[in-house]
């Protein structure tokens, strides 16, 4: 029987791991108070490979985004390559070769066959695939590869730089701390090569996974990480907890962030609170910057357009479904994929933003006086509540019903919304089976006859 290595002599998930970076990583595994960590992970990079992620990440650290097709000069290389390549496109997209004449795909085209959508020159040592079920009902299996995950580091610098932190002067042996707050939870310990071999934690706050309450405090006054990232709930629920140390940035992803939650995080920790807008599709599409509103793009290689219904683009300024092109996942390569996102694009001096962006289609709910409120209004009338998850239903009768993950303010919450639409609202907790997953916000039994 072949001998197990301990983690922090695992070179076959790091291999690049030295003497250092190991003692590193196994004082952040076998300490008092640390959680049983269930699983393992590593970069899987070589030398080479990092020398080549660490020039990626310096070239597009330099490059803007813009969604201005003339102003894309890779835009022409890779559609011939998706055109070429690519089952999917080569079957369903003959004679095409301008963008804005191909019809969009979506996450349901996806789900049928993803091997569709893999290039028939992509080698296969290394590949990896990965679940992701959303909210959309169609799970996905998403082919990608080491580098393609190492890749998100040079996207996440970039947010964290539009935000004055600087990764060079992170100073903790943890670098960054992945929280989530669930009742099961995928869990390990490793090393960061592109932050300096410093220390990576994925950990789960729910009580469940720690031997005493106490310890969750104790291990983050402890080792004291830079960075922490997680969606808002597990954001929320670590607010909580009473440790001490202040991290360098906060970075929240999979959920929206509303402005309440963000100030109500950035007042517990005193740090930069970034929204980042990722998808597992594609990786980060933009982040929230100081004194602008929306997210600003991130990638140089990725256009974004807003569709109408049709798949027609909108002009600038007007809200859509967020459609993508291109990204730095070779193994997935996407021509006008609809995110099932709504918002839309908007220039401020040479940087471009997508604003009002919500989940899902857009929802309407009717008043009492037959008048039509759009959800982006609602969300802006809770903003200023810390709501870290929320889902509001309407139903036939008009009543509503507000699910609330705390109820903190749900009297308040009630009134608020009867005041803007006149119907009785009760309010419910949200269930635990909901807990760290991504809700869908907005829903309604009534629909609004097109006139």
């Amino acid at each position: 029987m072949a001998m197990t290595l301990a983690p922090w002599a695992d070179i076959e998930r790091m291999p690049t791991l030295n003497e250092e970076s190991a003692e590193r990583l196994r004082s952040l595994i076998d300490q008092p108070h640390a959680p049983t960590f269930n699983n393992r992970s590593g970069h899987h990079l070589n030398k080479d490979d990092l020398e080549t992620l660490k020039n990626y990440t310096k070239r597009e650290m330099q490059k803007s985004a813009s969604p201005i097709i003339d102003q894309n000069d890779w835009m022409t290389d890779f559609i011939e390559y998706c055109l070429t390549k690519v089952p999917f496109y080569q079957d369903y997209l003959k004679g095409l070769n301008n963008l804005s004449d191909m019809p969009a795909v979506d996450r349901a085209e996806l789900s049928k066959d993803i091997t569709k959508f893999i290039p028939n020159d992509l080698p296969i040592d290394q590949l990896i695939a990965y679940e992701t079920s959303g909210t959309t009902g169609h799970p996905l299996l998403i082919p990608s590869h080491p580098t393609v995950a190492a890749r998100y580091s040079c996207y996440h610098k970039k947010a964290l730089s539009w935000n004055n932190v600087n990764t060079e002067e992170f100073e903790s042996d943890l670098a960054i701390m992945l929280a989530g707050y669930q009742e099961k939870c995928f869990t390990y310990a490793s090393i960061s090569p592109y932050l300096n071999n410093k220390g990576l934690v994925k950990l789960n706050f729910h009580p469940n996974d720690w031997l005493k309450s106490s310890d969750r405090q104790k291990y983050i006054d402890i080792n004291k990480p830079d960075l922490i990232s997680g969606d808002p709930v597990s954001l929320d629920a670590l607010s909580e907890i009473p440790f001490q140390h202040k991290p360098k940035a906060l970075l929240s992803t999979s959920m929206s962030l509303l402005d309440g939650c963000r100030n109500r995080l950035k007042n517990r920790f005193g740090c930069p609170v970034i929204d980042l807008y990722s998808l597992n599709e594609v990786g980060p599409i933009g982040c929230s910057v100081p004194g602008k509103q929306g997210f600003k793009l991130l990638q140089s290689q990725l256009f974004v357009e807003a569709l109408d219904e049709y798949g027609t683009p909108l002009p600038i300024g007007q809200r859509g479904e967020i459609t993508v092109t291109g990204g730095f996942n070779h193994c997935l390569p996407l021509l006008r994929y609809k995110t099932g996102d709504y918002g839309c694009l908007e220039q401020e001096g040479n940087d471009w933003f997508i604003r009002n962006l919500e989940g899902r289609p857009p929802v309407q709910y009717k008043t009492t006086h037959n008048e039509w409120i759009n959800n982006v209004d609602i969300t802006h009338l809770l903003n200023k509540y810390p709501l870290s998850q929320f889902s509001l239903h309407q139903h036939s009768d008009g009543s509503l019903t507000l699910y609330l993950l705390s109820m903190s303010y749900s009297d308040k919450l009630k009134q608020l919304i009867k005041d803007k639409l006149g119907f009785p609202v009760t309010v419910q907790p949200l269930s635990k089976t909901d807990l760290g997953s991504k809700v869908i916000q907005y829903t309604s039994d009534i629909f609004r006859n097109p006139k």
